[in-house]
């Protein structure tokens, strides 16, 4: 019932703001860029940025540093990819709904050979075959088929997103056999613990790319809005747009390399 409520809110979010973007009348400068264009709830967003940062600072991001430091780099890279191998059936799902149909043949071969013969995930054994890991979701798919994206929002926990990703978000929720299984057996708790380790491994993963990030740029939160539009872009056209090397934004909260707080 939580679950419907939340995504019952994201649709409400989507119409609104999508509503709002469009009668906006007051003329735009020409000295705005593209990224301010498509950010109308910026005085907000910053504030909630801010917020997001306050918690990385005195949660995740020690957590994360503890993480590298004690953890041996071999385990580290088993459990991701035991996590990534849990998402595959969303991604499978998105590949087909987008018909991409060797993409979808690509991921469902990933996942039956990491999930046998790499003991389900924690070796990437379709990875030396030939088989490299690519991610979909139901944003992506939505963004396929034609929906606009919405303006950009900073969700407090969850980091950067649009209208249209956060609907994706809460879809996947749906798509993914495993959160089916723990809701259908009342055993929503190991939902919350894969979510947990999966926003600590992402939070390590880019560690020094964040830190980097953030001392580097001028104005971190039009940096990282930057990098999340570009990024989401180059998502939907699978890479053919310019992709940034900067860090995976989602990291300022809680999501999906399942890649968090984006």
């Amino acid at each position: 019932m939580e679950i419907c409520k939340l995504f019952c809110a994201s649709i409400l979010i989507f119409l609104l703001t999508s509503c709002a973007t469009k009668v906006r009348k007051e003329p735009i400068s020409t000295s705005v860029t593209e990224d301010q264009k498509q950010d109308p709830l910026e005085p907000i967003n910053r504030k909630i940025f801010e917020f997001n940062r306050v918690v990385d600072g005195m949660l995740l991001e020690p957590f994360a540093n503890l993480y590298n430091l004690t953890v041996n780099e071999n385990v580290q890279r088993s459990i991701a990819s035991f996590l990534y191998n849990l998402g595959e059936p969303v991604t499978l799902a998105n590949d087909f709904l987008q018909a991409k149909g060797e993409r979808g043949l690509e991921t469902f071969s990933r996942f039956m050979i990491n999930t046998t013969f790499g003991l389900f995930g924690i070796f990437d054994v379709a990875e030396k075959l030939g088989l490299p890991r690519h991610h979909e979701d139901f944003g992506q798919t939505l963004a396929v088929w034609g929906l606009p994206s919405g303006p950009y929002l900073v969700v407090p926990l969850l980091g950067s997103s649009t209208p249209c990703s956060l609907t994706g978000r809460l879809t996947d929720f749906y798509l993914s056999p495993y959160n089916y299984y723990m809701v259908h057996y009342n055993r929503r708790q190991y939902i919350y613990v894969r979510l947990g380790v999966d926003t600590l491994v992402k939070r390590a993963q880019y560690a020094d790319d964040i830190r980097n990030f953030r001392e580097n740029s001028l104005d971190f939160y039009a940096a990282v809005r930057s990098f999340y539009l570009q990024n989401q872009k180059a998502q939907v056209q699978d890479g053919t747009a310019e992709e940034s090397n900067a860090p995976g934004v989602d990291a300022f909260g809680v999501d999906d390399d399942s890649k968090l707080l984006e």
